[in-house]
């Protein structure tokens, strides 16, 4: 009687730490019929989202991050974002990075496609996706110290009391209330910061040292660990099944022994 008890116990121990899991599952923090605006794709220490509600969540590899989400990377921690239009987003340490409007048809009809991104603190680099390749307009990105528009870029902000900009591939413009600065191809600078809201962007002759320290993993290298990882999940679903199977028979065979010992057990205490 002992030993099922202790069956029954473990069960409901199993069945409640399912229950856990899909409760804290990302979807559960998510509008009904609410669609990702991409995924995470890289993560080190301790990163998490806080959607409009003000509900924060975890951040792992392969969480989709949605439209609304303010993305926060604690001290030493690292994440990388791929958009649902293969944008790469890469995020340093001790970083808030809004997304504040994010849509993406992935059809022939782009004229509703957008993303709107804010820098709060911290820095991200980003590789450029299909909605800003198609239509330039329809990216941006918004901080205290100025917007940045793209061309088809590979480029990287940081604030660091000052917000300091850099392009490594196309173009960048910086613009404020002081007015815009260019920087990448045909431009005069590669580099530049704007001071505040107010004062005129600057161009830069060298790359300050705050820029060049957020790496960005390449597509295939993303991909092939995306590809690794979906072997050893499956690898792993299919043992943790097999050992369950083979758990629930062991049980199964425990209890047929139990029930057959009990009468043997009754029936020698009465000949007693």
């Amino acid at each position: 009687m002992i030993k099922k008890t202790k069956n029954y116990f473990e069960r409901m121990c199993y069945y409640f730490m399912l229950l856990c899991i899909s409760l804290n599952s990302p979807a559960m923090y998510a509008a009904e019929g609410e669609i990702a605006a991409g995924r995470v794709v890289a993560v080190r220490g301790e990163v998490v989202a806080i959607n409009s509600a003000g509900v924060s969540r975890d951040l792992g590899r392969r969480n989709p991050v949605f439209a609304g989400d303010t993305i926060v990377t604690e001290a030493a921690a690292f994440a990388q974002i791929r958009m649902t239009d293969s944008a790469i987003i890469s995020l340093k340490e001790s970083t808030r990075f809004e997304i504040v409007d994010y849509s993406f048809s992935d059809g022939q009809d782009t004229s509703n496609d957008v993303i709107n991104m804010r820098l709060i603190q911290g820095g991200f680099r980003t590789i450029t996706g299909a909605i800003g390749n198609q239509n330039r307009d329809a990216y941006n990105v918004e901080t205290e110290f100025s917007s940045i528009g793209i061309r088809g870029t590979d480029h990287e902000a940081v604030i660091d009391g000052i917000l300091y900009v850099g392009v490594y591939d196309g173009a960048t413009v910086i613009q404020n209330s002081g007015g815009e600065l260019s920087l990448g191809l045909r431009a005069d600078f590669d580099f530049g910061l704007a001071r505040n809201d107010l004062s005129p962007p600057e161009g830069l002759l060298l790359q300050p040292s705050q820029l060049g320290e957020i790496p960005v993993l390449d597509l295939a290298e993303i991909e092939q660990a995306e590809d690794e990882g979906d072997a050893e999940n499956d690898d792993g679903a299919n043992d943790d099944a097999a050992d369950e199977e083979r758990a629930e028979t062991a049980e199964d065979d425990d209890t047929a022994d139990e029930d057959a010992a009990e009468p043997a057990d009754a029936n020698d205490a009465e000949e007693a």
